[in-house]
């Protein structure tokens, strides 16, 4: 038990530091964009500004001087026509499609929620919310692609492991059980009609240090996920192109 627990020791370090990279090759395979976005097939992970897997940016310099000019943005009611059945044993296990419809609603209107708290909360935002579509006005769509809910099973599995291991073996070990969320958004100018930014991304539960009450939650990871992604997309838009916007870590101290 000893030399597994050193191995264990020195692996799970690694593994957070490659997290990372983790991510950026598996979940660009599983992010695979619908036709929810009109340039899907063009999307590309490209990190260097960008904290989303698949981004696309219209180069046109006619789209790209018209919303330069665009002080207001409107955020739709977010959609999920497109959302992928669950694939997870534990999913399936504790959750029916009813059930996860019925909750995925709450969901969409939190998600809306959030991506408008984050241009209000930011006194400096590029763009100010409005709350109708408007010829002036840039248009963010937002649809929610996968969503795998928090499960006790999966949980229970994972502390679990824990428990003969390391805090934080069990959710870097026990992937197939993590709740997971995936998004896709596409930004349009108002003028030409064209789209000015689009892009999709994916976020599985991090590894938590502690046991924390975002883990009771069949929405607890989900939300944590949206609000990270209402920050960075509010972020990458006030911000000039040579900044970075830097993506999450693959671990927590505090979850809720």
């Amino acid at each position: 038990m000893i030399p597994i627990r050193a191995a264990l020791f020195l692996l799970v370090p690694w593994m957070m530091i490659s997290c990372r990279t983790v991510k950026s090759v598996v979940a660009a395979v599983d992010v695979k964009p619908t036709g929810f976005l009109p340039h899907a097939s063009e999307l590309k992970e490209d990190r260097k500004r960008s904290p989303f897997i698949g981004n696309w940016w219209n180069t046109d310099k006619r789209v790209v001087q018209a919303a330069e000019s665009v002080k207001s943005i409107y955020i739709a009611p977010v959609v999920a026509d497109q959302l992928k059945p669950m694939r997870q044993k534990f999913t399936k296990l504790e959750f029916s499609d009813e059930r996860r419809d019925k909750k995925i609603r709450s969901l969409l209107k939190y998600t809306q929620e959030k991506f408008v708290r984050a241009f209000k909360s930011n006194k400096k935002s590029r763009f100010s919310v409005v709350d109708a579509p408007s010829k002036d006005a840039m248009t963010l769509r937002l649809s929610i692609i996968e969503w795998e809910p928090n499960t006790y099973s999966g949980l229970a599995v994972r502390e679990a492991v824990d428990l003969v291991t390391l805090p934080m073996v069990g959710s870097v070990l026990g992937k197939p059980s993590r709740g997971m969320i995936a998004i896709e958004g596409v930004l349009t100018e108002p003028k030409t009609g064209k789209s000015f930014f689009e892009f999709a991304d994916k976020e599985e539960a991090k590894s938590l240090f502690f046991f924390f009450p975002q883990e009771l939650f069949p929405s607890g990871q989900a939300k944590y996920a949206i609000r990270e992604w209402a920050r960075q997309f509010e972020k990458l838009m006030s911000t000039p192109p040579d900044t970075k916007v830097k993506d999450s870590m693959p671990f927590q101290i505090i979850a809720f």
